[in-house]
């Protein structure tokens, strides 16, 4: 007789096992959201600037470098975007849309600071600091990650260098801007927006539906920042044009902040303390190069629009589209005029980098550095 074979798990299918964390990859999902909201928690109760976001970069940030697998899965990520672009929408009125006459010459004056920003910051990482020439390119360009790093690699850099140059700008910009927004005189309203929650759920489903909607369709498209981007744009045109008032309440933005402070901080798992100081200072000197030359244009696009100098100075500096329309939400400046120039800047860099390092670079098999390097990777 044939011994009967004992009955073994069947496997899951393919697409389920991709939509499906391992056990211990949820677990550290738990653990990091769990920190990032302690960190936010202790900065709020100091009453630190945008102490909820600032506080979950900083705490998850140090439990990375010091070799946690800090994460935040990715879908999380997605729904918190949705959920922010829709409190950011929440705040165009009629009134607002009404300073649009302004922006064509801030614009104007942001196209022209971006080649001078970029060639400032290669000098330096490629005279001064010795960097190769392809590492600086694209550890110089103010944003367009995703296309910065997929360029990088097939055109020879050292991506490790680039995503540690990015991710270090994010960072200080997103833990300093609001101290350095309260040096220029800003003074936000509060952590959160002082403007009244939807009076009832009807409201509060409706937007969040057309939050929801203009998400979906935006990421369909591809747009750049699609999530958070298309819920912004859905959700302030039912706002501009009086159909719903009132935003989310207070525990989704909190979420929100949260959320994209741990997902920020935890750019640095997987990198050594070696890496961080080869190319701390380096990273750290660009970035005050960068920034220097995005405050004077800041000062010359202010003056000519007549526009506060913190509002274009947050729409100039070079941090990521979602990340500092964020910021501009938390510091009571109006997200919409700075997501509109971060998106201008995030789709001439995501067009014509691939034109650029293609002409200049070429593919190479191999990264150009002649020196030995670590080879782990932070995590994007």
């Amino acid at each position: 007789m044939r011994r009967s074979r004992r009955s073994r798990p069947m496997p899951l299918p393919p697409f389920l096992t991709k939509l499906v964390p391992s056990p211990r990859r949820l677990v550290w999902y738990g653990a990091t959201l769990a920190l990032a909201f302690a960190g936010g928690g202790l900065f709020a109760w100091l009453a630190m600037p945008a102490g909820w976001l600032s506080g979950a970069l900083v705490v998850t940030a140090l439990a990375a470098l010091l070799g946690a697998p800090v994460g935040v899965e990715p879908r999380t990520r997605l729904g918190v975007y949705i959920i922010l672009g829709t409190s950011m929408g929440s705040s165009i009125t009629p009134e607002t849309l009404s300073g649009i006459t302004t922006w064509p010459v801030t614009m104007a004056v942001l196209v022209a600071s971006v080649p001078v920003m970029m060639v400032a910051v290669i000098f330096y990482l490629e005279k001064v600091a010795g960097w190769d020439r392809r590492s600086a390119f694209f550890a110089a360009a103010p944003g367009a990650l995703s296309t910065v790093l997929v360029m990088a690699e097939n055109s020879g850099a050292d991506t490790r260098r680039v995503v540690f140059g990015q991710s270090l700008r994010l960072f200080v910009l997103v833990a300093l801007l609001p101290v350095a927004m309260g040096g220029l005189g800003h003074q936000p309203a509060g952590t959160l927006p002082i403007n009244p929650v939807v009076p009832d759920l009807s409201s509060f489903l409706l937007s969040l539906g057309v939050g929801i909607g203009g998400g979906f369709l935006a990421e369909r498209a591809r747009f750049p920042g699609g999530a958070m981007v298309g819920s912004m744009l859905a959700s302030g045109v039912v706002h501009g044009a009086g159909l719903i008032e009132g935003r989310l309440p207070d525990i989704f933005l909190i979420v929100g902040f949260v959320v994209l402070g741990a997902n920020t901080g935890s750019r640095f798992a997987g990198t050594r303390l070696e890496t961080l100081r080869r190319f701390f200072l380096d990273s750290l000197a660009a970035l005050a190069i960068a920034t220097a030359v995005a405050f004077a244009f800041a000062l010359l696009g202010a003056w000519l629009a007549e526009e506060p100098l913190p509002k274009v100075l947050v729409a100039y500096v070079p941090g990521a589209l979602e990340a500092m329309t964020i910021m501009a939400f938390v510091l009571g400046i109006d997200p919409a005029f700075v997501a509109a120039h971060h998106l201008t800047r995030f789709l001439g860099l995501a067009l014509l980098i691939p034109l650029l390092a293609r002409l200049f670079f070429g593919r190479a098999p191999v990264p150009s550095e002649s020196v030995e390097i670590d080879r782990t990777e932070p995590k994007d």
